[in-house]
């Protein structure tokens, strides 16, 4: 008998989990003579039905019924418990999951499973080591051989098998390392309550597993112990070594003031005693001492001298038991603004770095700076290799002939160099001056002073700003020394010393000053506060607060705090002030990513609005540049002040790099301290506690001649009070009378006392 088309005027089609028609959603077939050939097929979906479309939605458990126009003749249906992997078909009155979709054709029969090797070379490499089930799921694995696995094809599945689920996948060319993890995100399918979590091979062999209690989500997460035990965590760290125990590492920093902090996250005592605190380096251990125990909720605070070590840009904080088993561990790639805290969501940078108190875990607030314009040319000034890591300050000197001096220091060996540039641009060590430049000396003659930042003053001296000695490397000292350049030999030996460390805020051993730069007292003088008497005067900032100080430093050692610069920005390593301009500019490093404050001292207030810029433009890559040296703007040119800067971490063998800063002061008339420029007649040095600028190094200074004629000899007063070294009267090094910068004759710049 020949088969004959089916007509389907005006059937209906149910969606519904109810057996009756009763709470179904129905949708009508064409109105119009709906006819199905022989053999032939109807696809219903969002396009083949009637006006308004298929609205409907076909769900996890579900069920599709056929129904005549009258609305209660069932025709036929089919039910299913759970979304289907491709689609579902009926074979034999059965409906299986289909070998692949087939919309429109005929159906591709059912899925077969893939026949399944006994084993897999690398199936005992790979384990599954800790899963979250609750919201944003995933899962890690870790590669627990010593040797490469490749986990090309590799795929993950929940408690269901295909072709119930949808596995996910490895992307091909994922490779890991002995000890290293793969974390899966985005899986096609939820982990539920007491779910489980496989990993299989390409070939469909299981590797490993884990299931977690009925009723329970795993949260914080599910972890592997070190004895393949799993149980919930305290602290969920995706990507990184579990941290196991009830005391996981809650807080770090290692820029500035390093230190590590741990809390007790469980209901009970928990005795620490011998337990060991490393950095990437394994023999870099602290060990906690015998005897401490940190209550419920209460912290540890290791402070950075405890340590004995800093912490890196790119390193990590390890916490063993007494055993060295791994307790767990912090990493990162570069130093973070504030501190890494523990959090409800895991690690993540504070909102400000709280070492002993409970953490900040708010936003941190968003400074955005303003653009730092340059001339695009960012040069390579020095040989490569030339200088290794731990460059750090720079200050720029100007000779009576125009000859530019480059000053460095270098915070590791302590030694100061004194650079001049060849016809390449090249910045090379001074005739007579060592390779490396000069050792430094404590007064004493003993250790090695950690210079961060270094000052040519007008006294003819050199400034270096040290925060410890580096021969006892866990204990601050953050003091200022002056050496004399032109001393003989390969090594300097302070000739002066003004211990700070009582005098600023508290730092760690690794977090103290950074910068110093010597300024004429008439820089003060908008600071509020009266200027005393001093040997030189100084701004300084401390890399724990980012803060800048103003400092005079004063015969004897002795020294005052007159004023302290608030910083935006909560870690600056390096200062340059500029004498025409009147301005102090401060420098982050790549901690900050180079971002820098400007101060207007001629402002009634400095510290009240001080400017923000981002890296200069032009700087292609976040460099550690801890020291800055900058032209003068009474010298730079055509809008251009050339800038150099010091990178701490020698990237790719230079230390030492250039780039001109487009500055409206450049090519500008000087500023004139206390009147109108166009005024010739001279301007008695003050005297009593106003500015005292004017002492030579021994007495009375020598007559420096500026560029046209000879300065006059200063007929001031000399220091306030006469009580500045040796009293003197007289001009200051390089400084003429009249009104130009730093005293200078009207048409010369004096030499600034070289």
């Amino acid at each position: 008998m020949r088969p004959s088309p089916l007509h389907l005027p005006a059937c209906r089609a149910a969606v519904g989990r109810a057996a009756a028609v009763t709470g179904t959603l129905a949708l009508a077939l064409p109105l119009a003579s709906t006819v199905i050939e022989p053999g032939a097929l109807l696809v219903l979906d969002h396009e083949n039905t009637v006006d308004g479309g298929f609205d409907v939605g076909l769900v996890g458990a579900d069920t599709v019924r056929l129904y005549a126009a009258d609305g209660t003749t069932l025709i036929d249906e089919l039910a299913w418990t759970e979304h289907a992997p491709a689609t579902y078909i009926v074979v034999d009155g059965q409906i299986v999951a289909s070998a692949e979709p087939t919309k429109g054709a005929p159906n591709s029969g059912p899925y077969v499973a893939p026949e399944v090797p006994g084993d897999h070379p690398d199936a005992d490499a790979i384990d599954v080591t800790e899963v979250f089930s609750d919201g944003d799921d995933w899962v890690e694995v870790t590669n627990v051989s010593d040797r490469e696995v490749d986990l090309s094809g590799w795929y993950l599945l929940d408690e269901k098998d295909i072709p119930n689920e949808v596995p996910a996948y490895v992307p091909d060319g994922t490779v890991l390392a002995p000890g290293e993890s793969y974390v899966f995100t985005g899986m096609p399918y939820g982990l539920g309550r007491g779910d489980s979590a496989r990993i299989f091979t390409p070939d469909g062999v299981l590797a490993d597993g884990t299931t977690w209690p009925a009723g329970e989500h795993a949260t914080p997460s599910w972890q592997r112990g070190t004895d393949g035990t799993f149980s919930m965590s305290r602290v969920a760290t995706p990507g990184a070594p579990n941290a196991l125990g009830d005391v996981p590492i809650n807080e770090t920093n290692s820029s500035g003031d390093d230190f590590v902090e741990l809390k007790n996250l469980g209901d009970a005592p928990v005795d620490v005693s011998g337990y060991r605190v490393l950095d990437a380096e394994d023999d870099h251990v602290y060990v906690i001492p015998g005897g401490t125990v940190i209550a419920p909720g209460a912290l540890l605070l290791i402070t950075g001298d405890q340590l004995g070590y800093g912490l890196g840009d790119e390193g990590m904080v390890r916490l063993q038991d007494p055993s060295g088993a791994l307790l767990g561990q912090l990493s990162w790639t570069a130093h973070v603004t504030r501190s890494f805290a523990l959090c409800a969501d895991g690690y993540l940078p504070s909102g400000a770095a709280t070492p002993g108190a409970e953490n900040d875990c708010g936003e941190p607030e968003e400074i955005v700076g303003q653009q730092l314009p340059t001339d695009g040319n960012l040069t390579v000034n020095d040989e490569a290799d030339e200088w290794g890591e731990d460059l750090s300050g720079l200050d720029l000197q100007i000779l009576e002939d125009g000859t530019q001096v480059l000053w460095g220091v270098n915070n590791d060996a302590g030694q100061i160099s004194r650079l001049v540039q060849d016809e390449t641009g090249i910045w090379q060590q001074s005739e007579g001056w060592p390779t490396g430049g000069k050792h430094t000396r404590f007064a004493d003659g003993t250790g090695t002073p950690d210079g961060e930042g270094i000052s040519f003053g007008l006294d003819g001296r050199v400034y270096v700003s040290a925060e410890r000695d580096n021969d006892n490397s866990g204990v601050s000292r953050n003091t200022v020394l002056a050496f004399d350049p032109a001393a003989e030999g390969d090594t300097l030996t302070v000739v002066a010393e003004w211990n700070l460390t009582s005098l600023l805020p508290a730092t760690g051993a690794n977090g103290g000053m950074e910068a110093v730069e010597i300024v004429p007292a008439s820089a003060f003088a908008e600071l509020g506060a009266d200027v005393p008497a001093a040997e030189a005067y100084a701004f300084v900032v401390l890399e724990t607060t980012g803060d800048v100080y103003a400092v005079a430093l004063q015969s004897g050692g002795e020294a005052t705090l007159v004023a302290t610069l608030a910083s935006p920005l909560p870690g600056l390593m390096a200062l340059d002030y500029d004498t025409a301009s009147n301005t102090l500019w401060a420098f982050a490093d790549e901690a900050l990513e180079g971002r820098s404050v400007l101060y207007d001292l001629s402002a009634a207030d400095p510290a009240a609005a001080p400017v923000v810029f981002e890296r200069p433009d032009g700087m292609p890559a976040n460099f550690a540049n801890e020291g800055i040296a900058l032209e003068p703007t009474d010298v730079c040119e055509d809008g251009v002040r050339q800038a150099w800067f010091s990178d701490d971490a020698d990237t790719d063998g230079h230390a030492l790099r250039g780039i001109g800063l487009i500055d409206e002061n450049c090519d500008a008339a000087p500023a004139v301290p206390g009147g109108d420029e166009d005024d010739d007649e001279e301007e008695p040095a003050p005297s009593g506690n106003n500015r005292p600028d004017w002492a030579g190094p021994e007495g009375k200074g020598p007559e420096w001649k500026g560029p046209e004629g000879k300065g006059n000899q200063g007929k001031g007063q000399g220091l306030a009070n006469g009580n500045g070294p040796d009293s003197n009267s007289g001009s200051a090094p390089g400084q003429n009378s009249g009104k130009a910068p730093e005293w200078a004759g009207q048409k010369g710049k004096g030499a600034n006392g070289n």
